[in-house]
């Protein structure tokens, strides 16, 4: 957008430079094309028309900038480090060992028990219902026939047959 605006800004300012006085300044009729008001279109010259502009800006020089960057650079130089208190330290190496015997070791086995444990045990109370009641719980039995059994029963039936015709006919 701001390059658009720019573009426009530059051929405004280049379409309002000073023209010379001595062109043309007639208006042209309907039909004339504007090759000098002849209907002929052939066997004359055109004119060339020449239009310079020239737009002067100032335009930056560049010049050397210096920049100074820091790089890390790795520097391997054998130095001693002063430790300073000394301590022992035992470092363990873990060595696989193999047994090679076996040696049996014997092993109690469990001996199942019994245990008493004590369950407190909270008194039982009746409550008196004055008559049992009966109550129907409805249960499906499945029943098995051993042969099908079929009833005839006539029924209208409506069908309906759709005809089909070849095209073109």
């Amino acid at each position: 957008m701001k390059a658009f605006v720019v573009l426009s800004m530059a051929l405004a300012i280049a379409s309002c430079t000073v023209v010379d006085s001595s062109s043309k300044k007639d208006k042209r009729g309907l039909f004339d094309g504007g090759h000098g008001g002849s209907y002929d279109f052939g066997g004359h010259a055109e004119q060339e028309v020449k239009h310079v502009t020239t737009i002067t800006q100032k335009v930056p020089v560049p010049y050397p900038v210096e920049v100074e960057k820091k790089v890390p650079l790795e520097v391997k130089v054998p130095f001693k480090v002063e430790i300073e208190k000394k301590v022992p330290v035992v470092v363990e190496k873990k060595v696989p060992i193999y047994v090679e015997k076996k040696i049996p070791v014997h092993v109690d086995r469990p001996v199942p028990y019994k245990v008493e444990v004590k369950v407190p045990v909270v008194e039982k109370e009746y409550i008196e219902v004055p008559q049992p009641y009966k109550v129907y719980v409805e249960k499906k039995v499945p029943v098995y026939v051993p042969k099908p059994v079929y009833i005839e029963k006539p029924l209208p039936v409506t069908l309906l047959v759709k005809k089909t015709y070849k095209k073109g006919w």
